[in-house]
């Protein structure tokens, strides 16, 4: 089985503290001890970045420099996309992956075709990369960011993350080396999986660990390989569409403005986001648990412990019911009969009130695990 993993991530802009984490992204991922370092370095590093005089594709081994250009950039509110590319063991090895070069040659290959669906002019299109041998799952990192950035682009469709995974597999899987299996350079990649094998669980784990601990709000917030389906979709914005209709024209668009009954439509409609997607309901339910364990561990009073679940799952549903609000706003404004593809505009306003209910409910779970450790 053909089996490439791509992720995306990033964190918000506007967040102080987005410089440190990207920050520290940038450390972690050129500086971890399995990573393929470049010649007489302790770090991987390779890409381009013109601004600070690295034009053409290659190994930069400037990394104070790159780092305080990570955080500056950063301060100026650039968007850094947090990215990763992951292969298993045996596909890496039959097909070429256990050289770094290669990994290189897949960037070179494929950045035109990243620029274009994350919607950056190839001319402006920069970036880090750094390669990882880890436990099972052989992968590089790399950090993308557009130059000269315009446009705030903090929701990409679905379909880009798509057609990204489809043109990396054909690099991957067709344009492949033969397998090297028989070769010196294989049994060396083996040897050296076959050392981060030999861990123990509890050192697997800390590394994991330590990952976290770096970049704490990596995106748990928003999470843009969301999956939705077409029925969940459609219905969905359906019932946005029929709540339009029930809406007074010069309504205060805000939760607690609304008469009882366009409430009730609201908790329904916020219920049927959450309960039919999948991610969605587990982040939900996941928070709920979080808030009764931590409620129970501070009393024993059931009737206290089932208010304050009640409470935290209100405010869950008035914050989707005003996201919900917000775009029957944004609709109203809109003829519909002249969106040009009307499919792909409504995924990407449900993608958009998804990824902000997932990114409120795991933000409200960090802070909530946090006041409680203080």
């Amino acid at each position: 089985m053909k089996d490439v993993i791509f992720k995306l991530r990033f964190n918000h802009p506007n967040s102080p503290k987005t410089p440190k984490l990207n920050e520290n992204h940038f450390s972690y991922i050129c500086k971890r001890a399995r990573a393929m370092y470049n010649e007489g370095q302790d770090f991987c590093c390779f890409g381009k970045i013109s601004e600070i005089g690295y034009s053409n594709f290659g190994s930069i081994d400037d990394f104070v420099k790159i780092k305080t250009h990570i955080r500056e950039k950063s301060e100026e509110k650039t968007i850094f996309y947090k990215c990763i590319i992951s292969l298993r063991e045996e596909d890496a090895l039959e097909n070429g992956f256990n050289h770094r070069s290669r990994w290189e040659q897949l960037m070179k290959n494929n950045y035109s075709k990243l620029a274009k669906q994350l919607g950056i002019k190839i001319e402006n299109f920069e970036y880090v990369c750094a390669v990882h041998i880890e436990k099972g799952h052989p992968h590089i990192h790399f950090m993308v960011w557009d130059k000269n950035q315009e446009i705030l682009r903090i929701n990409i469709p679905t379909d880009n993350f798509a057609n990204i995974r489809e043109f990396l597999t054909n690099d991957i899987f067709n344009n492949g080396l033969q397998s090297l299996s028989d070769s010196e350079n294989s049994i060396e990649y083996v040897n050296y999986l076959d050392e981060f094998f030999n861990i123990s669980n509890d050192e697997y784990d800390n590394i994991l660990k330590e990952l976290q601990s770096l970049d704490i709000d990596l995106n748990k917030s928003k999470l843009f390989n969301i999956k939705l389906e077409e029925k969940y979709v459609k219905q969905i914005f359906k019932e946005i569409k029929l709540l339009i209709n029930d809406l007074a024209e010069n309504e205060m668009l805000y939760y607690d403005y609304m008469p009882k009954q366009i409430k009730q439509q609201l908790n329904l409609i916020s219920k049927k986001i959450i309960n039919n997607n999948i991610e969605l309901n587990a982040s939900f339910i996941r928070y709920i648990k979080s808030i009764k364990n931590i409620t129970k561990y501070n009393s024993k009073d059931e009737k206290y412990v089932e208010q304050n679940i009640k409470n935290y799952e209100d405010e869950v549903l008035i914050f989707a019911s005003n996201q919900i609000l917000k775009l029957c706003e944004e609709i109203s404004k809109i003829d519909l009969f002249f969106v040009e593809n009307q499919k792909q505009f409504e995924n990407q306003q449900i993608l958009n009130l998804v990824s902000n209910l997932m990114d409120f409910i795991t933000k409200s779970e960090n802070k909530n695990r946090n006041k409680n450790l203080l």
